[in-house]
C-alpha cells in the first residue's frame, strides 16, 4: 500500500481531512457509511473503488456500480464524500478507496468491518408460568451498531404483533444512551483542543474508529466500544395467559438473528412434576400392583388379583380414573379365562 501524502500545509493543494486507514464498523443487514472529508481548493474529483476487485463503485455524485446500495453522500460546504453502503452483506467487509483526481493522484483507504447482532429474550430458552399469570417477555439486542426498524413477535409460527384479540400487545422502549452522549462531548472537546496544535502532532493520532448509529458518529477506539450501549428492547406482554398460550415463541428483528424461548404454563403442578407426571405415575403403578401367573401342568395360567389403591391429583383424576377402569377390564377378561381354563382342567 502506498503511503498517502495529505499536504497540509499548503494552502492551495487540495488534500483528505479524513485520516487514512479508518476503520468503520456496520452491521449486517444495517448501514454502513464510509468518511471521506475532502478539502478542494481546486477543481478535483472525488471516487470511491473498492480494492479487492478493483470495482468502481462511485465517480463525483454518479454511481458506477449495478449494485444500487452503494450511494455517495455528498455535503458540499463541508466537503463530505461518504459512501453509503445500505443493507450491508458480509461480502461487503474489506477495503475501500477513496481517490482525488489531482496530480500526483491521493488516496486514502478505508477498511469496513461487518458484525452480526443477535437478538436475545430475556429467561432463555424455557420459561414455567401459572396460568392465569400475566406473560412479559423482553427481547434485547447484542452487538448492534443501529436499532432495527421493526421487530415482529412470533408464536409458534404465527405473527402476533396485532393479535389483540388473543391479547397480545408489543411494545419498544428506547433507553437514552447517556454514556456515548459524554463520549461525543468528550470526543468535541478533545477535537477542539487537537485543532489548536501544530500539524505534525495531529498527524500522529492515526487509526480511529467509526460507527454507524442513526446518521453515524465518530469515537475514538480507546473512548467507547462500536456497539449501542443501550440498544432498544421490544417487549411482548400477555395480561391473562391461558394453556394454550404455551409454545415457541421467536423474537425475530429486521436486522439481527432471531431467538426462540418456549413457554410452559402450569395448571397448579410444579415444573418437575409437569415433566415427569406421566412417566413417574405409571411407573409406580406397575411397581405397586403386582399380577401373579401360577403355571398350571398344561402350560396355561391363572391371574390372582392383589388389591391396590392409586391416589391422583384432583386436575387429573378423571384421565387416572379412564386409566383405572381399564386396567379393571383387561382383569375381568384374563379372570374370566382363568375360570374357564380351570374348570376345562377339572373335568379332565
Amino acid at each position: 500500500m502506498t503511503p498517502i501524502k495529505n499536504h497540509f500545509g499548503d494552502s492551495g493543494q487540495s488534500h483528505f481531512t479524513t485520516k487514512n486507514n479508518t476503520r468503520v464498523i456496520a452491521q449486517k443487514g444495517g448501514l454502513a457509511v464510509l468518511p471521506c472529508v475532502v478539502k478542494l481548493n481546486s477543481p478535483a474529483t472525488v471516487s470511491w473503488i473498492r480494492r479487492k476487485d478493483f470495482q468502481l463503485l462511485t465517480v463525483g455524485l454518479s454511481t458506477h456500480s449495478s449494485d444500487k446500495r452503494f450511494l455517495v453522500e455528498h455535503t458540499r460546504h463541508m466537503g463530505h464524500w461518504s459512501l453509503r453502503i445500505k443493507s450491508v452483506r458480509e461480502n461487503d467487509r474489506g477495503l475501500y478507496e477513496c481517490q482525488l483526481s489531482i496530480y500526483p493522484t491521493e488516496s486514502i483507504f478505508v477498511e469496513l468491518k461487518v458484525v452480526e447482532a443477535v437478538a436475545e429474550i430475556v429467561g432463555a430458552p424455557d420459561l414455567h408460568i401459572d396460568e392465569g399469570s400475566s406473560l412479559r417477555l423482553e427481547c434485547r439486542l447484542k452487538k448492534a451498531t443501529e436499532n432495527p426498524a421493526f421487530v415482529f413477535w412470533y408464536h409458534n409460527n404465527k405473527m402476533v404483533n396485532y393479535d389483540a384479540q388473543e391479547g397480545f400487545s408489543v411494545s419498544s422502549v428506547t433507553v437514552p444512551d447517556t454514556a456515548i452522549k459524554s463520549v461525543n462531548k468528550t470526543l468535541e472537546n478533545s477535537m477542539i483542543n487537537t485543532s489548536k496544535r501544530p500539524n505534525s502532532d495531529r498527524m500522529e493520532n492515526k487509526d480511529k474508529d467509526y460507527y454507524t448509529e442513526n446518521n453515524s458518529a465518530l469515537v475514538t477506539k480507546s473512548m467507547s466500544s462500536p456497539y449501542l450501549l443501550s440498544p432498544a428492547s421490544s417487549i411482548l406482554t400477555l395480561e391473562v395467559v391461558h394453556f394454550h398460550h404455551a409454545g415457541n415463541y421467536t423474537c425475530a428483528p429486521s436486522n439481527a438473528r432471531s431467538v426462540s424461548i418456549t413457554v410452559h404454563v402450569l395448571r397448579g403442578e410444579s415444573p418437575a412434576a409437569m415433566q415427569h407426571a406421566n412417566h413417574s405415575t405409571l411407573d409406580n403403578d406397575n411397581n405397586n400392583n403386582s399380577i401373579s401367573r401360577p403355571s398350571f401342568s398344561n402350560g396355561g395360567s391363572c391371574i390372582i388379583l392383589t388389591p391396590f389403591v392409586v391416589t391422583v391429583p384432583d386436575m387429573q383424576r378423571k384421565f387416572y380414573n379412564s386409566i383405572i377402569f381399564a386396567y379393571f377390564a383387561k382383569i375381568l377378561v384374563y379372570t374370566i379365562k382363568s375360570v374357564i381354563l380351570l374348570l376345562n382342567i377339572l373335568k379332565r
